[in-house]
Formats: C-alpha cells, sequence, structure tokens
C-alpha cells in the first residue's frame, strides 16, 4: 500500500491518493483494463484474478501522518491499477475509519463487480466511482480493451447491487475515428445511465481527456462540446451530471525535507501527471520549481503537453 498526493481532483477536491496494487517494478499498471487513453501508458500487466494483498500497520502509520499534514477532501483508492483486484480493499477502508472521519471514495473500471467479495469491499466505501466509457460491448472492447470474458453487460448488472452511494464516470475523447462522443454513442450511453438509475440513484461525472495519453491521437472533447453532452444528458436522464471544468485547486503547505520531497513528488507523478501550477500547490511552501527542473535535467522526468510525467 502507497499513499500519495494528494491529487487535485475536479471530482473529490484534496483527494489523498491510497494505492492498494502498485505496479511491479519495470511496468506501469497492473490492471484488468488496458484504455486507449490510458495515462500510464500500455507497458502494464494484465490480470483478471483478485487476491488478497495484506495491510500493513507500518501503512496505516504513514497514512495517519498523511492525513493529519494534508487534511483531505477524501481518501481515495486508486493508482496503478484497478483497486479491486486487491481483496483487502475492505480490510483497508476499516483500518482507515478507526484513524479518522475522511470519507472515503475508490475509483474502479467495475470489471470485477460481479464477484460477491469485490461489490462487499466496495459497500466498505462511502463512494464508488465506476468506470463505463460505452454502452455497446464492441465499443466497450475498443475502448477499454478489457481482459477475457469481462462484458458491460456482466458490469452493469454488478453495478445495479451495490449498496453504498454511487457515481458513473465517463471520459469523452477520439482517437483518429474512435469515439465515444457522437450521437449513437451518447445514445447508448443514456441507455446505460437509465438502466443503472433505475435500481440505483447515482450521479455523473462526465470528463474529458485533458491529460497526456499512451497515444499521441488521442484528443479531448471541447468545453463547449463536454457542457452541450452534459447538458443533453441531464435533460433525457434526470440524473446529475457533473462535468470537467478547470479550477484553482486548493494549496497544500507540508513539512518535507528535500528527499522526502522528491520521493513525494515521484510517487504523485507515477500515478498522475501533473503540471506545474497543479504541483506547486501540492507542496505550496516549497522550490518545486528547482526540483522540477533538476528532474528534467537527470532524466528523471520529461515535459508533455504542459504536463510533467515519469520518464
Amino acid at each position: 500500500m502507497i499513499v500519495y498526493g494528494p491529487v487535485p481532483s475536479w471530482r473529490l477536491g484534496n483527494s489523498l491518493g491510497v494505492d492498494l496494487i502498485e505496479a511491479r517494478k519495470g511496468f506501469s499498471k497492473s490492471c484488468t483494463f488496458d484504455c486507449i487513453y490510458c495515462q500510464l501508458g500500455h507497458k502494464g500487466i494484465r490480470k483478471v484474478k483478485p487476491k488478497k494483498m495484506p495491510i500493513l500497520r507500518s501503512d496505516i502509520v504513514v497514512l495517519t501522518k498523511r492525513v493529519r499534514e494534508t487534511k483531505p477532501d477524501y481518501i481515495t483508492f486508486s493508482g496503478q491499477g484497478e483497486p479491486t483486484l486487491n481483496l483487502s480493499l475492505g480490510d483497508a477502508a476499516q483500518k482507515i475509519r478507526k484513524i479518522t472521519d475522511v470519507p472515503i471514495a475508490v475509483l474502479t473500471y467495475s470489471s470485477l463487480i460481479n464477484l460477491r467479495k469485490v461489490r462487499e469491499n466496495l459497500n466498505a466505501c462511502d463512494l464508488v466511482i465506476a468506470k463505463i466509457d460505452a454502452g455497446t460491448q464492441s465499443l466497450f472492447k475498443k475502448i477499454n480493451r478489457p481482459c477475457k470474458g469481462i462484458t458491460i453487460t456482466k458490469i452493469i448488472q454488478g453495478l445495479t447491487k451495490i449498496k453504498t452511494k454511487m457515481a458513473v464516470q465517463t471520459l469523452l475523447f477520439s482517437c483518429g475515428r474512435l469515439t465515444n462522443a457522437d450521437d449513437k454513442a451518447i445514445k447508448g450511453l443514456i441507455k446505460v445511465y437509465k438502466k443503472i438509475n433505475a435500481a440505483k440513484p447515482i450521479r455523473i461525472f462526465l470528463g474529458t481527456a485533458y491529460r497526456p495519453a499512451g497515444s499521441d491521437k488521442v484528443k479531448g472533447v471541447s468545453k463547449d462540446k463536454l457542457k452541450k453532452i452534459a447538458l443533453q444528458i441531464r435533460k433525457e436522464t434526470g440524473i446529475t451530471v457533473v462535468h470537467y471544468e478547470q479550477h484553482d485547486p486548493k494549496s497544500v503547505s507540508r513539512k518535507l525535507g528535500p528527499e522526502e520531497l522528491k520521493d513525494n513528488l515521484l510517487e504523485l507523478l507515477k500515478r498522475r501527471p501533473c503540471t506545474e501550477k497543479e504541483i506547486s500547490t501540492r507542496f505550496s511552501d516549497k522550490d518545486i520549481k528547482g526540483l522540477l527542473s533538476r528532474s528534467v535535467e537527470q532524466k528523471r522526468l520529461k515535459i508533455k503537453d504542459n504536463f510533467y510525467v515519469l520518464r
């Protein structure tokens, strides 16, 4: 278990990340999907069988310290892979509740949602943010590129059985001729939203590809188009839709020495490309410009589309 951030999240404010998977050395992720737009690239390990990975007392000590220092709005299970691959997710949530009343969220691709134990783990959290990018199996396979046996039908069925608070997240984009932002794809998504909402009231988080992706061909939709689609979905479903908008995140001041600062920065960028402005708010009292410049010179980081990413 690795604690990172807090990340500046347009959905969750200052979101303190907890990575329950952490990719094996030499790989960028461990996941059930290999989404065409993935910000972690495509050098990953594909897994479909969840297992228990222990939550150590020392992990909780680190988390307790970080919560006290940063005062996050949410603690979020996310990172270098699909968090539900760790069957200790529910245990981690219970241990976190003993040290803080900060709400717990989980970002999931919902790929293992048909498993009862996975649903029990998710129900231990305050908010499940479930990824759905397509309304049909053919488009789902092209966009999310799931492991064999994972279907959009199973995902929808599983999500209707979640008991805790839930939001469905969709990322709109285009990649050459492939897109989920045209009229046909949006109509398919609206059908899915309605089906889930009929069984389990949801919110919709509508995002777009604004950070560097695994392919340079991936493009986000415009601000106006995103807003127009959000209004269309809300009108046709009656569901609250929150769409991505740029905003200035809250600043976080922390007591870190030079080596700890560097380690914290690298752990953050392993999981989330960030702009200099975003990074500066994470360490608002530090010489971030100097650290970033040195890290680029030392070839630890590179700049892509104004975002800092790991080499």
